[in-house]
């Protein structure tokens, strides 16, 4: 597969975009990178996301069979494991009478549990654990664009990840195989 010529987010919130948006421009040069629009205050985030995968699936397909591109789904798994997601996000796929992400098919699912929030203290080497809830905790918008580099650097073969990395974060590394190579 060649170098992707478009990137979508398909994400619940701000915050999921700009450490999404920092990863891939380490990963990649001058990335074009389009975020898909926001759900509105009102609202579940992760039920957002889930309710319009189908479509952005479907979407990326008929993209990617004219130009390379690449789906990155972002969705928290707050409460529920890791795994209940990625079923969920199948689920809207059959749902919709389209098949399952193909191996070969740059569809990157990242599922923080409880939150980003706990990815990015986590990538800033701060202690954490996945059943606190981060997201109230303080400011942490300075430490996205650290944590979206640390994330390329563990993500990147021969690695060297630390043993307090949370297990969601060490789910989304085998995801990132999935994108093509600039």
């Amino acid at each position: 597969m060649s170098k992707p010529s478009q990137f979508i987010v398909l994400a619940e919130d701000e915050l999921h975009q700009r450490f999404v948006r920092k990863f891939l421009q380490r990963l990649y040069t001058s990335p074009q990178i389009r975020n898909m629009p926001l759900p509105n205050s009102r609202g579940c985030g992760e039920q957002w996301v889930r309710e319009r995968y189908a479509t952005e699936v479907r979407a990326f397909r008929t993209r990617a069979a004219r130009a390379a591109s690449v789906l990155v789904v972002v969705i928290d798994a707050d409460t529920e494991e890791v795994d209940r997601r990625h079923r969920q996000l199948l689920e809207a796929l059959e749902n919709d009478d389209l098949q399952e992400r193909r191996v070969d098919e740059a569809i990157v699912h990242f599922v923080p549990k409880r939150n980003i929030e706990t990815w990015i203290f986590c990538l800033n080497g701060q202690p954490v654990d996945e059943l606190m809830d981060y997201s109230e905790r303080r400011v942490i918008s300075d430490q996205v664009s650290t944590a979206g580099i640390t994330f390329f650097d563990w993500s990147r073969p021969g690695a060297t990840i630390p043993a307090d990395c949370v297990p969601s974060l060490l789910t989304a590394i085998p995801e990132v195989r999935r994108l093509p190579p600039e």
